[in-house]
């Protein structure tokens, strides 16, 4: 019966990691990556951007083993594109046995990023808590984007230095097509507002009935545990409000998965890159005209 009920947690456990896998493709596709199957393994790139996040080998869907032997050719695939020799996989889809296959091909560990999720209706029968309404600190005050103005007071708050900012880095952000994915139902950004003036922002990508907490910033003097949790549960409520079933988030800090936990997020492992090239090196193909963002 144990064995029974285990089996059956590893089987949901999976079906929505791949329900995480299947958002990320989409989103870069969306960004006008391309999608090549190369034997065992899946080849994303974009032809114009040489951006980690939009350049990657994966293993196939519903591929439950794949060798070092497989994963070569798609690595060969993106040398032939002028692009870094670089896999991406969630761990929780194959063994530990894979790990070793990618470190056996000369590949190191480039990014490794907590992954959590958020199931409306639970996870493998536990019940998230209630949605509460958000209890503001004093004097704030969060919105929509709904116009180019608050696009633009968006991006201010996201590039200033003086912000705290959180992301996966699996999902580059992308300067120039903001309004048409708000208009599209693609995205959604709030602005945070103290008295007045924007401290913050979060976006949710949304893809079907997932979404994704892509990024969220605060004013380092305003970042406190009140204002997070405040922030979460807002861009919750507006995932909910958008029907998205299932959310996942990074999981950066001790305090932000703490804090997640308490809201019903569920960690499970984490986002995986490797890459023959140096943490942070990449190759010297132009990027595109409108940049590309993938900031941890």
């Amino acid at each position: 019966m144990v064995m029974d009920e285990r089996a059956a947690e590893e089987k949901e456990s999976r079906r929505l990691l791949r329900r995480v896998q299947e958002h990320l493709f989409q989103a870069h596709i969306n960004l006008g990556a391309v999608r090549e199957t190369v034997g065992m393994v899946d080849v994303l790139y974009h032809p114009n951007n040489p951006t980690a996040t939009l350049n990657y080998v994966t293993p196939r869907r519903n591929t439950a083993w794949v060798s070092g032997t497989m994963v070569q050719p798609g690595l060969e695939r993106l040398r032939q594109l002028g692009r870094a020799p670089r896999v991406q996989y969630i761990e929780g889809l194959f063994p530990p046995l894979f790990a070793k296959a990618l470190r056996d091909l000369k590949l190191e560990i480039e990014r490794e990023t907590p992954l959590m999720i958020y199931k409306a209706d639970g996870i493998n029968g536990r019940m998230p808590p209630p949605l509460a309404t958000p209890v503001m600190p004093d004097g704030v005050a969060m919105e929509l984007v709904n116009d180019q103005r608050g696009i633009e007071l968006w991006w201010y708050v996201w590039r200033n230095a003086f912000y705290d900012v959180l992301t996966l880095g699996v999902e580059p952000l992308f300067v120039g097509r903001d309004l048409a994915a708000l208009k599209l139902g693609l995205q959604a950004d709030i602005l945070v507002y103290r008295y007045g003036f924007p401290v913050g922002v979060a976006r949710l990508s949304i893809q079907g009935d997932t979404a994704h907490i892509l990024a969220t910033a605060l004013l380092r003097e305003v970042r406190t545990p009140p204002m997070m949790r405040a922030l979460l549960l807002t861009t919750l409520k507006t995932a909910a409000d958008r029907q998205s079933k299932l959310v996942f988030a990074p999981g950066e800090t001790d305090d932000d998965r703490r804090l997640c936990r308490e809201l019903g997020f569920v960690d499970f492992g984490s986002i995986v890159c490797y890459t023959a090239n140096k943490p942070g090196e990449e190759t010297d193909e132009p990027t595109l005209e409108q940049p590309l963002l993938s900031l941890r």
